[in-house]
């Protein structure tokens, strides 16, 4: 998720910098937010996220009207079914969410539903990540424009060790660093690398 205070002015910076211009994906309802996505391939995606100026502002979309440039706020998981990846992490020691019903329609689209939980009450903010169902819906990586696949996800926090237990156990290809906390990604576009970090991001909670 990368957040910034205006969507069309987020989109325009992105297209500058790769040559592709991210796709409008429709507004989320009672969230204050609307967004844009762009692919780097068949699985995964960006999703740049701003305030709604046709909806209030909520605890999610405030914060991201106060920043100054688009900057990585979160990230997510995909997983077929929210229940039993809830218990394995609440095995673990993190403490899941709820599971949330969210929806958006795209432009001339049909209305998308998914599901997804969170794990709180730790110290890592959005460097531990949500998780995500699209249940029967398109995959947005299916149906976005292309920029170009994921070179790194890098985690860096100073006290790892629960962090990378998490990401072991998923079984992704994140780096897990020790160090100051950063979210950075780095994705290849037609015109270059194209790198973008968030310092000690704080993600966003379920319950806003």
């Amino acid at each position: 998720m990368l957040a910034a205070p205006h969507l069309d002015r987020a989109c325009a910076q992105f297209e500058a910098a790769t040559g592709v211009r991210p796709a409008f994906g429709g507004a989320h309802p009672g969230r204050g937010t609307h967004n844009a996505l762009v692919a780097f391939d068949g699985s995964s995606y960006l999703e740049i996220i701003a305030p709604d100026p046709a909806q209030p502002a909520t605890g999610m979309s405030a914060p991201m009207a106060r920043l100054t440039k688009p900057t990585l706020m979160h990230w997510a998981v995909r997983c077929s079914g929210l229940a039993p990846v809830a218990e394995r992490f609440s095995a673990m020691g993190w403490n899941p969410t709820d599971v949330r019903r969210m929806h958006r329609t795209p432009p001339g689209g049909a209305r998308l539903d998914w599901e997804l939980f969170g794990v709180h009450t730790h110290r890592y903010g959005g460097l531990a990540p949500f998780f995500i169902d699209w249940l029967d819906c398109p995959h947005p990586a299916t149906t976005s424009p292309r920029v170009g696949p994921i070179v790194t996800i890098q985690i860096t926090s100073p006290e790892p060790t629960q962090l990378h237990a998490l990401i072991e156990e998923l079984g992704i290809g994140v780096e897990v660093l020790t160090g100051t906390p950063c979210l950075a990604l780095t994705f290849a576009s037609p015109r270059g690398e194209i790198r973008h970090e968030g310092a000690a991001p704080v993600g966003f909670t379920l319950g806003d």
